[in-house]
């Protein structure tokens, strides 16, 4: 059923697979190609490098590391340590080596400008992971997750990718896939056997296959539009009266001053964005306007408009009440109508208002001193706990073309039931539950298309 591309056996690649342009200790070259009808991708590299016995590339072990001279004719580019892959043990599937030198750019430039020389390209941004995919080394969601864990800002983000890397998707399509084909077994024998005196699958069998197919699909499609919001950024936004505290607890949160902290009442007059980690997730954090029954200053009003669209979007609302005044004095609708979770924080707790000596916490109500630090510990705390509810235990980080076909999935599962319901022609049934097989396929990478793999492989960096 397959229908993976080939891809030409005689256009060897290479490119940096250390990130390029930067001077570091070391950096790493990596190139990868078939024979073909030409030579192979050590021969072409001649008598360019060398060991300190006298071997060129083609004469080396495969998966050792081999110290040796790299020149360009009579030139000496560097000292480098050459590493050996031959195809059926490599990562793309192809006769494959890496070149560790040091990371000077000079130095790359001088080395790829060789290879170019002796009939490679430059590859394209994740190429080589295309070609160990296309040679059968990798299932395109693993192929997708080497992009997603590359890409990863947080460990949360990490643990998912690492979750798509270990196939815990393709298992779920697999799974979903073998029970359709199960009913599709049975709905054809219906059909060639439909004078025969056999028993077949019940209504209620056919049934309860198409609805678990279904919610499986949907959840998901679902779980992993949740954990996109949560990748992209979890918003926290610091919301109160002005002067408050929210730019200090801003600074206090992220280690340094990124807010400017004044004791003048409407100092921050636009929201200002910091980002953090808190619980293994990525954290935009947002200092913003404060907010006051009404003022005659127009940009201080246009700020706090903006703090309203801000706590609109937010996943968390911090609502930080000024302690050093009496309780009761802050009190803001808007926040309360906010569909954000909403944590009510008492800044100022060093200088504490006499009205609040007998609050609890016991409302949920935190109390801490930005300036001193007092209390940001349990805050952190609370915010991690809020983070762990929010953020799918489960979701995998599924790009926008495999949640539409999990939706068409999940739609093709309920057309099928309905026309089971309807007692439709085994014909009919048969036709809709192929269309969701085909879907199936196209999610595990049995069917494929250029269009498909162009989405994917070009999130790469050049060399992965």
């Amino acid at each position: 059923m397959s229908s993976r591309a080939t891809i030409s056996t005689d256009n060897p690649i290479c490119a940096p697979a250390t990130a390029a342009g930067a001077r570091s200790a070391i950096a790493v070259i990596r190139a990868s190609g078939s024979p073909g009808s030409g030579r192979s991708i050590f021969d072409r590299l001649g008598d360019s490098f060398t060991t300190k016995t006298n071997k060129v590339a083609a004469q080396l072990s495969a998966r050792e590391a081999h110290y040796g001279i790299l020149v360009d004719g009579n030139e000496r580019i560097d000292d480098v340590i050459f590493t050996r892959f031959d195809g059926r043990a490599s990562f793309t599937g192809e006769d494959s080596f890496e070149i560790s030198c040091h990371g000077n750019p000079l130095i790359i430039r001088r080395i790829l400008a060789l290879l170019y020389s002796r009939g490679f390209r430059a590859a394209e941004p994740g190429e080589f992971t295309r070609r160990a995919y296309l040679n059968g080394k990798l299932d395109l969601d693993a192929a997708q997750a080497v992009a997603e864990i590359i890409e990863a800002r947080s460990a949360v983000s990490l643990k998912a990718a690492q979750r798509l890397a270990q196939g815990s998707f393709r298992r779920d399509m697999l799974q979903l896939r073998s029970q359709l084909m199960n009913l599709l077994a049975d709905l054809n024998a219906e059909l060639d056997f439909i004078d025969e005196d056999i028993s077949f699958a019940t209504r209620e069998t056919k049934l309860r296959i198409l609805h678990e197919t279904a919610e499986k699909a949907l959840y998901l499609e679902t779980e992993a539009a949740r954990f996109e919001t949560m990748k992209n950024g979890f918003h926290i936004a610091i919301v109160g009266a002005p002067n408050a505290g929210k730019s200090s607890l801003m600074n206090r949160f992220i280690g340094h001053d990124r807010s400017i902290v004044s004791d003048i009442a409407g100092t921050t007059r636009d929201y200002i964005e910091a980002e953090m980690e808190i619980a293994g997730v990525n954290i935009r954090l947002f200092d913003t306007a404060g907010l006051r029954d009404e003022t005659g200053d127009a940009i201080e009003q246009i700020g706090m408009e903006r703090t309203l669209e801000l706590m609109n979007r937010a996943h968390i609302c911090i609502l930080l009440v000024d302690g050093s005044e009496a309780a009761g004095t802050d009190s803001f609708s808007a926040v309360l109508a906010s569909e954000a979770t909403r944590l009510t924080v008492v800044n100022k707790s060093d200088v504490l208002h006499p009205s609040w000596q007998n609050s609890s916490a016991g409302d949920g109500t935190l109390f801490i001193s930005a300036r001193t630090g007092q209390g940001i510990d349990e805050l952190l705390t609370a915010i991690g706990h809020i983070i762990e509810e929010k953020t799918p235990p489960d979701a995998l980080p599924l790009s926008i073309w495999q949640r539409r076909l999990l939706n068409e999935i999940a739609g093709l599962a309920k057309s099928a039931a309905a026309a089971v319901n309807e007692n439709e022609m085994p014909e009919v049934i048969t036709h809709i539950v192929n269309q969701a097989v085909d879907r199936i396929a196209e999610l595990t990478g049995e069917i494929t298309s250029e269009d498909i793999l162009g989405r994917i492989f070009s999130r790469f960096c050049i060399g992965k």
